[in-house]
C-alpha cells in the first residue's frame, strides 16, 4: 500500500488553515481500516521530531486495486518552521508530513511528504528591514531550547546567524509567532540582547529603524 499527504496550496504559513488530501491505494487486498493520521516533523538540533499528530479518517474499507483521497483540515502550530524566504528554501530547516494507516491494530508509515512553510507576515517583516540594513541569513536552523517569558506550545526554537558587511560579527535572531504576532530576539552575545514585539498587520512602524537603533549601540561579536 502507498500513501501521500498533498496540501492544496504550494506554501502554507504558521496558524493558517492547511487543507489538502490523503491518498491511498495500491492494496493487494482488501483492508479494514481502523483509522488514517498525518503527522507533522520537523528537525530540531539535528533529529527528526514530531510536532502535530492528527486523526483524518477511521473505520472504513479500501478494496483491492482500489485508491481513496481523504481531505485534511487542520491549523498549522504558530511555531512551525518556516522552511522558505523570498522564493529561497532554507537549506537546514524542513516540515514534513508523514501518512500512517492503522490495520488491524498495527501501524504502516506509507508516506513522506515535504511541507512548504512561509513566514508570517510579521517574521517576514523583519526579516525584511535586516535585508534592507544589509544584513544576510548565511544559516538558519530549529533547536531546542525556550525564551524566558515568550509563550510556547513546543520546547523548540528556529534562529537566523546574521552578518553584515560593515559589522565585525554575528548577531542572532528569534523570531516566535503567536496570533497576535511576533516576540522578536535580537542576541549579540555579549554586547546585548534585544527584544521587541511586531504585529502581523501592523504596517506603519519603521522597523528598520527600530532594529537600527536597538543595535547602533553595541559592537556585535
Amino acid at each position: 500500500m502507498f500513501g501521500s499527504a498533498m496540501l492544496d496550496e504550494r506554501g502554507v504559513r504558521p496558524g493558517t488553515m492547511a487543507a489538502g488530501h490523503v491518498h491511498l491505494g495500491g492494496a493487494g487486498e482488501d483492508l479494514a481500516v481502523d483509522g488514517v493520521t498525518v503527522t507533522l516533523m520537523t528537525v530540531v538540533s539535528g533529529v527528526e521530531v514530531d510536532f502535530l499528530r492528527c486523526p483524518v479518517s477511521a473505520g472504513f474499507t479500501l478494496a483491492a486495486g482500489r485508491s481513496r483521497s481523504i481531505p485534511i483540515e487542520q491549523p498549522l502550530p504558530w511555531e512551525t518552521p518556516f522552511t522558505q524566504v523570498a522564493g529561497s528554501h532554507l537549506p537546514a530547516v524542513s516540515v514534513r508530513l508523514r501518512t500512517t494507516v492503522t490495520v488491524a491494530g498495527q501501524a504502516h508509515d506509507v508516506g513522506v511528504d515535504p511541507v512548504t512553510v512561509h513566514p508570517t507576515a510579521g517574521q517576514w517583516r523583519v526579516l525584511d528591514a535586516l535585508r534592507r540594513l544589509g544584513w544576510t541569513f548565511p544559516h538558519c536552523e530549529v533547536r531546542q531550547g525556550t525564551v524566558p517569558g515568550v509563550r510556547q506550545s513546543d520546547p523548540f526554537l528556529q534562529w537566523f546567524d546574521c552578518v553584515a558587511a560593515d559589522k565585525a560579527g554575528t548577531v542572532r535572531l528569534t523570531c516566535v509567532a503567536n496570533p497576535v504576532g511576533a516576540d522578536v530576539l535580537l542576541d549579540a552575545g555579549p554586547d546585548g540582547q534585544h527584544r521587541f514585539a511586531v504585529r502581523h498587520d501592523d504596517e506603519t512602524t519603521d522597523l528598520a529603524a527600530l532594529i537600527e537603533d536597538r543595535l547602533s549601540p553595541t559592537q556585535v561579536r
